[in-house]
């Protein structure tokens, strides 16, 4: 069954802007068109597809639309006819590994998100050939769009905010990342790696209707609302250290740990066998790498015939890795959004850029019907990613997003006409 991704009392997204605050945020009753529309489709029927999502967004005048749809559908049929139905305004996604919605967290699924000119302007770059990326090229034309971006801004619009999304299986999102921060100087970055459900085969990134591969691209945004980047994982470091004794970064291989072959080693550390090695036994437990002070995730992506790890990161021989600890991944997002609701104000829509390991960890702990209610609560949507970024890193099995409140940056409440 199709579904619209609705507001607690039952309305579609256009009419929820408009409704009176329900008890877990919203906006009161102005009349005004909604500053974000958003819709979800659980059809597989590309036609009903993306009938479902223009019914969520067809309150807004976009000034971009967002499109994350599930490798598990007919992607190239439903992101063409949508873009072409908003001819003039620039429609960016990717495959996924799944949908985070208020209703759904699933391998399949059809999301957008629509942020209206009222509130929101943006520039596009879009890189392509990432197997022969250049770093000073890249961040030559990011840029260039980042001054196409100020030279047209409104004063008021002083939230500044950068998005990424990359082909997941390029492993370019580290230098990316990188070239990004460094361009973009003190603006706030977020991203993820597009996924295809763990079957490792192709991975697509979505532009004005066409459907790409070995391409990024990089969505600078600036608003007049109070906004958030953020980043936060439940994993907390064990006194159990591993060092990288051979690997291969590029790669994203590791070959030996502690000297030992890597899946050997990594399976003994945790108490099972190699053969027990699966996507939610990685999922449970991952290792953390500090950078900058701050423990990082580094998840594992699978073991190979050779007994390697292949992760969803580079890992450098000659780093120390620490086993980490799980928290409840529920408290863990819940004490999380308080404090950004604590900083920003009541939450409007909930970006969110989840890694696939999430989704498994919950699914194995049979949690995944307690976290809907919060996604609910903090407007939360999204798709399940083979990697996030944050700032200039690369990272996994982390939930990266901007939270976008109802406020203005100057501290009054409302709609922007």
């Amino acid at each position: 069954m199709a579904t619209l991704e609705t507001d607690r009392d039952g309305a579609d997204p256009g009419t929820a802007e408009r409704s009176s605050v329900p008890p877990e945020g919203g906006r009161p009753d102005t009349g005004a068109r909604p500053a974000i529309a958003r819709a979800w489709s659980a059809a597989r029927n590309p036609a009903r597809v993306i009938e479902e999502l223009n019914a969520g967004i067809t309150d807004c005048d976009p000034a971009l639309i967002t499109v994350f749809v599930s490798s598990n559908l007919p992607y190239e049929d439903i992101v063409a006819p949508l873009s072409a139905a908003y001819p003039g305004v620039p429609l960016v996604g990717c495959t996924t590994a799944g949908s985070l919605t208020r209703e759904s967290y699933e391998a399949d699924g059809s999301i957008a998100i629509a942020f209206d000119r009222s509130a929101f302007s943006f520039e596009t770059c879009l890189l392509t050939s990432l197997r022969t990326y250049s770093m000073a090229q890249g961040g030559e034309a990011i840029e260039a769009a980042y001054f196409r971006l100020l030279r047209k801004l409104e004063p008021e619009r002083e939230n500044f905010f950068a998005m990424l999304l990359v082909d997941g299986l390029s492993r370019r999102e580290e230098e990316i990342a990188a070239s990004t921060y460094a361009a973009l100087d003190e603006v706030p970055i977020f991203g993820a790696s597009a996924g295809d459900n763990l079957n490792f085969d192709t991975t697509q990134i979505f532009f004005n209707g066409e459907v790409l591969e070995d391409s990024a691209l990089v969505v600078i945004g600036a608003s007049s609302r109070q906004m958030e980047v953020f980043k936060f994982e439940h994993f907390s470091p064990t006194e159990q250290k591993i060092v990288v004794t051979s690997a291969d970064p590029e790669r994203r291989i590791v070959w030996s740990l502690n000297a030992e072959p890597a899946a050997e080693e990594y399976a003994r550390l945790i108490g099972v066998t190699p053969d027990d090695l699966t996507p939610e036994v990685f999922a449970a437990n991952p290792m953390l790498v500090r950078i900058g002070g701050e423990y990082h995730v580094r998840a594992i992506q699978q073991a190979d015939r050779e007994g390697a790890l292949h992760f969803y990161c580079a890992v450098d021989e000659g780093i120390v890795l620490t086993l980490a600890h799980p928290e409840d991944m529920r408290d863990n997002l819940v004490q999380n959004m308080e404090r950004i609701t604590e900083r920003i104000g009541k939450l409007d829509t909930v970006l969110c850029f989840d890694c696939i390991l999430r989704r498994l960890e919950a699914e194995r702990l049979n949690i995944k019907e307690n976290l809907l209610p919060i996604f609910a609560r903090y407007n939360m949507i999204g798709f399940n990613t083979y990697g996030e970024q944050y700032r200039f890193l690369h990272l996994s099995q982390t939930l990266t997003g901007l939270a976008i409140g109802t406020e203005l940056s100057g501290g009054a409440e409302g709609d922007i006409e």
